[in-house]
């Protein structure tokens, strides 16, 4: 059986901005996040690293709730 209480990964944010503002979204619903890799995105300075290096991880039973919110938004990213 899994463990309501894993660490599962929830999405692959295409940007700094993007995770921080699903972070937010989702702790403002009592949604435990973190985000895995941010400070490789902000030790690099590159834009790009992030989309492959940064996740954004939940526990196992957040994950359906977690995803509806995601997915059921356009989220801010940076472009300059």
């Amino acid at each position: 059986m899994e463990d309501p209480d894993s660490m599962v990964e929830l999405w692959r944010p295409r940007d700094y901005a993007e995770a921080h503002a699903i972070k937010q979204a989702l702790e403002d619903q009592g949604i435990p996040c973190h985000i895995d890799g941010e400070n490789l995105e902000s030790w690099s300075g590159l834009g790009n690293i992030g989309r492959w290096r940064m996740r954004l991880l939940t526990l196992r039973k957040f994950y359906k709730q977690a995803r509806e919110l995601i997915e059921g938004n356009d989220w801010p990213s940076y472009r300059p």
